[in-house]
């Protein structure tokens, strides 16, 4: 008798309030004192945004992302704020959910969004992009689905939606049907972007997920509000059932 064989991954982080220790905080990620949202680049004294700043964090756990005969499906929610700087008619440059190979280094800062370099690409990234970086970006704010490469393959131009206001992102992916698929809500709007790849051969059988963020030459102060990931891995094995979180 064949039956299934569940393994689930799943966290919540409500950063208005709690600062988890299951979490590795890398490059300029910390917790501000006068705040308990999760900032992703660099502040100075007084609260204003800082110039080529990037960080990121990562959970501390590896996930399995795919098995022999097994299906992976992921959903994850951020909620973020991202503050321009006040008299500023430029911001940069953005935040990230990432997926890449466990041990991954830190990226750089402006275009690099902390998880790219010139020789790093992270694998799977879905950008929160709010500077038009040339030869890069679309001359617009968008939201973006990165595969291997800064250079988006699909994006949905938000304007200015994402700017100055609490938004709430939920990014899916489905093994049967190979989509990727983003719902993003900000104030009254809604916007939605996808695409058809099958993660599952391109990505490592062990990864890790993140969060990121950065600054370059324009500026923005960027938090993270919350988070919250499942993924299920499904076998069909003989014998048992099992599940873990």
């Amino acid at each position: 008798m064949r039956l299934f064989f569940r393994v689930v991954t799943s966290f919540t982080y409500d950063f208005n309030g709690q600062q988890p220790t299951d979490l590795i905080y890398q490059g300029d990620a910390h917790f501000p004192s006068d705040s308990t949202y999760l900032r992703m680049t660099k502040t100075d004294a007084s609260g204003n945004p800082l110039n080529d700043s990037a960080g990121r964090v990562v959970y501390s756990k590896p996930i399995e992302f795919w098995g022999d005969g097994a299906q992976v499906d992921f959903e994850t929610t951020v909620k973020f704020i991202i503050k321009p700087r006040e008299g500023d008619s430029l911001s940069g440059d953005g935040l990230t959910f990432f997926i890449s190979p466990v041990g991954t280094r830190a990226g750089s800062a402006g275009g690099g969004l902390g998880i790219y370099t010139s020789t790093l690409l992270t694998p799977f990234a879905v950008e929160f992009d709010i500077y038009s970086n040339p030869n890069l970006d679309p001359d617009y704010r968008h939201v973006g689905i990165d595969i291997g490469s800064n250079i988006s393959k699909n994006t949905t131009d938000v304007g200015d939606a994402i700017l100055g206001q609490e938004v709430t992102a939920r990014i899916n992916y489905v093994q049967a049907s190979k989509l990727i698929s983003v719902h993003v809500s900000a104030g009254s709007e809604s916007f939605v972007v996808s695409y058809v790849y099958d993660l599952s051969t391109f990505l490592p059988q062990q990864v890790e997920v993140g969060l990121s963020g950065s600054t370059g030459g324009q500026v923005a102060i960027h938090d993270f509000i919350s988070w919250y990931f499942t993924s299920t891995l499904v076998h069909t094995s003989a014998g048992y059932i099992r599940q873990a979180v």
